[in-house]
């Protein structure tokens, strides 16, 4: 009788700490499942947790969070319309064309001598595809002197004219050719009216790329009308597209 009481005492002495060692077990658990981070909570992955936006300070730079700035993010704006906006001054040299009232009045033996303009330049161009443009060019200065010696000196000049042309990159430049045609208005000190002039002449372009939305460069032409007439420019480039679309 003392051997099965004994026995059974210690059945339930097994089965008691059986049961304790699970109560623990099954407390470790839920602390290790407490204390151990997810990727949905504390990580914050944008693939993973889309409720809070990860690097809420929008300046981390760690790669695959959905703020953070992308690699060549600059140039992803080719959705945009393609076009550029050049401002510079241009100066203009016009051979010996007098106006018909100092050719009346100048003496036999005698040449009327050219004059130069100064102008202010605006143009904006268009890519018709990769490598062809065109672009619209105003001029307007030569705000010159009423009180000049010399009847074939412009003091107003007013222009209007259209390019089509071609351009290409070489490194850190971009050359391009074109032709422009248009049509000009200046006056001068000692005629009432004003005169219009057609303009048609070749030009060269080179410029350099500051940035990739930023040139310098420099423009030379000369008329296929009027022989001995030139042009000459500086200009700043600002393009909507990144080094104007030509480096994808």
């Amino acid at each position: 009788m003392s051997t099965r009481i004994a026995h059974l005492v210690a059945g339930v002495l097994v089965a008691a700490s059986a049961h304790v060692a699970q109560a623990e077990d099954d407390d470790d658990t839920d602390v290790a499942t407490e204390s151990t981070p997810t990727w949905s909570t504390d990580m914050d992955l944008c693939c993973v947790n889309h409720e809070h936006p990860p690097c809420p300070d929008g300046e981390s730079e760690v790669v695959g969070y959905r703020r953070c700035t992308r690699y060549g993010a600059w140039g992803s704006n080719l959705l945009d319309p393609d076009m550029f906006v050049q401002v510079g001054m241009n100066i203009r040299h016009f051979a010996a064309h007098a106006p018909m009232s100092a050719a009346r009045s100048t003496m036999p033996g005698t040449t009327a001598r050219g004059d130069d303009a100064l102008l202010f330049d605006e143009r904006i161009g268009y890519p018709l595809s990769r490598g062809l443009f065109m672009a619209f060019d105003f001029e307007l200065g030569n705000f010159a002197n009423p009180d000049s010696k010399h009847s074939n000196d412009r003091d107003f000049v007013l222009d209007g004219l259209i390019s089509l042309g071609a351009r290409g990159g070489l490194g850190p430049f971009s050359l391009g050719a074109e032709i422009a045609g248009g049509v000009m208005q200046s006056s001068f000190p000692r005629q009432a009216n004003e005169q219009t002039d057609g303009l048609l002449e070749a030009r060269g372009r080179a410029e350099l790329w500051l940035a990739p939305w930023f040139t310098v460069g420099g423009a030379i032409g000369a008329s296929l009308i009027d022989r001995g007439d030139w042009m000459a420019g500086v200009y700043l480039g600002v393009h909507t597209w990144a080094y104007a679309g030509d480096r994808y």
